[in-house]
């Protein structure tokens, strides 16, 4: 699996994870929220040591379930 982050302002965006579509986590009411979403053109690409810690371990952990859940990862989001 070959995971990829990517930052537009403060949306954080995460490709490769499994068969899942390209995720999109942003801040609602002090908690990270995700979604699926496109990709935007100009998001740049982030290294894990560059998210914020809480949002690091949701990442993470998010990765972890969407491997181990192979073809069934399909739907996800908040």
């Amino acid at each position: 699996m070959s995971v990829q982050l990517y930052q537009l302002v403060d949306d954080v965006y995460l490709t490769g994870a499994g068969v899942t579509p390209c995720m999109r986590w942003h801040r609602q009411e002090g908690r990270w929220m995700s979604e699926p979403s496109e990709l935007p053109e100009s998001a740049t690409k982030l290294h894990i040591d560059q998210v914020a810690e809480d949002l690091r371990e949701e990442l993470m952990a998010f990765v972890v379930r969407a491997d181990a859940m192979g073809g069934n990862a399909q739907q996800f989001g908040n």
